[in-house]
């Protein structure tokens, strides 16, 4: 296996932003004793586009996680050095950016991803390096199952895990069961898709029709014209990023009213900055003011670091990347080493209380998909709370085994032992 020299990594560090050692930002307590070379961990997200408040939310989180581990020594007595890059949203140009963050830069993990099509781009590079990826927010069912890797961990509930939860929600209270599916042209919306059609067969319905909206969304008066000429009781709504809030920005409320419309997931960073916009029934993972343990303590932390800027409070996305980057840090504590066969069979065993995970239930890494299996909640939004951050309303709570996206339990990884050792 080879081991990156100190000198090594101070060189990639010139190519890419970020927090310097010995920085105030990062918080680092240096233990008694020689020092030992830094952690170097690559956040990969978007910065531009549809994702880029999305990709600082994420950056947030794992930055949380980074700070408080250097508030402690770091980790095995070395300091984490968090560093930036933007893969964009093309999955070519991700690629490029993974094989450059290892084959140069030399980072010893990645973090981030947010777009699925960036993540399986990168993941795979990463696979072919053993490098691990620990996607925190990127949502399509197929990074469980077609785009799952030995050293690939995902984080985030799947668009199956809220699809499964919402539509039988919506279907058990309307006597119609016409859906219609409303989907993004990507992978990720018809990954997406493809599970509803299951879950809407399973809870009694029928799928009379499905509308494609472009990845770009130019007119979103137009596909709102192509659904409203499609007789349906129930639109499953599979439409990400700032895409949302073009859509509903748009969509008379009345509609909402006499139509039961279901989105899988609505982040809060495309809820928040736009607080007077329409929303159907969506699903989330954790909001700023669940009645949780730990709840209070996490949103108190984060305010008194980024209580100033836009995203004044946290969200879904903050809170899945802090945990996942956490649970990164957690197991190389526990292997006692970054060998990465030693921290995957570290990670293939996570399991996480319902107090550290700030949720109603205990959540678990399955070992067969590596994914985490974890609460789901229903929730909407009212555009004419008093405050902005009161938006959101959480009206169900559903426990991971009443969600499970059933293809994970055939997902095949790489063999453990055909994967590259790498030792950063």
């Amino acid at each position: 296996m080879t081991i990156r020299s100190f000198g090594s990594i101070l060189a990639g560090l010139l190519a890419v932003t970020a927090l310097l050692p010995g920085d105030s930002a990062t918080g680092f307590i240096p233990l008694a004793g020689a020092a030992a070379p830094p952690i170097l961990i690559a956040h990969v997200a978007p910065t531009t586009g549809r994702f880029a408040l999305h990709a600082e939310a994420d950056r947030r989180g794992a930055e949380m996680a980074v700070e408080e581990f250097n508030g402690k020594g770091g980790v095995l007595g070395r300091e984490i050095v968090l560093v930036s890059r933007d893969p964009t949203l093309d999955a070519k140009r991700a690629a490029e950016v993974a094989e450059e963050l290892i084959s140069r830069t030399h980072v010893g993990f990645l973090v981030g991803a947010i777009s699925s099509g960036v993540a399986a781009s990168m993941s795979a590079v990463a696979q072919r390096h053993g490098v691990l990826f620990i996607n925190t927010n990127s949502s399509a069912p197929t990074e469980s199952v077609e785009n799952a890797h030995r050293t690939k961990f995902v984080f985030d509930a799947n668009g199956a895990n809220f699809g499964r939860a919402l539509i039988r929600y919506a279907l058990s209270g309307q006597a119609g069961k016409r859906v219609l599916l409303l989907t993004e042209d990507n992978v990720w919306g018809h990954s997406n898709a493809t599970a509803a059609r299951q879950y809407v067969a399973e809870y009694g319905g029928t799928v009379v029709g499905e509308v494609m909206a472009p990845e770009t969304l130019p007119d979103p008066g137009r596909t709102l014209r192509q659904v409203a000429a499609v007789p349906a009781d129930v639109v499953v709504t599979n439409i990400s990023g700032d895409n949302q809030i073009k859509l509903f920005a748009q969509i008379d409320p009345k509609v909402l009213d006499r139509q039961a419309w279901v989105v899988g997931e609505v982040d809060w960073e495309e809820l928040y900055p736009a607080p007077g916009t329409p929303r159907p029934l969506f699903g989330t993972t954790w909001a700023w003011n669940l009645a949780t343990p730990g709840t209070a303590e996490f949103v108190a932390r984060y305010r008194r670091r980024y209580g100033h800027t836009k995203l004044d409070y946290p969200g879904d996305v903050t809170h899945a990347a802090y945990l996942a980057t956490k649970a990164l840090l957690e197991a190389i504590a526990r292997a006692g080493s970054t060998n990465n066969h030693a921290v995957i069979e570290q990670l293939e065993g996570y399991r996480r209380s319902a107090r550290d995970g700030m949720q109603d239930d205990d959540a678990y890494m399955d070992p067969v998909s590596h994914h985490v299996q974890q609460s789901i909640y229903i929730a909407r939004w009212n555009p004419r709370a008093r405050r902005p951050e009161l938006g959101m309303e959480i009206l169900a709570h559903v426990a991971p085994d009443q969600v499970r996206y059933e293809p994970e339990r055939g997902t095949r990884l790489e063999p453990l032992s055909e994967t590259p050792h790498y030792a950063p």
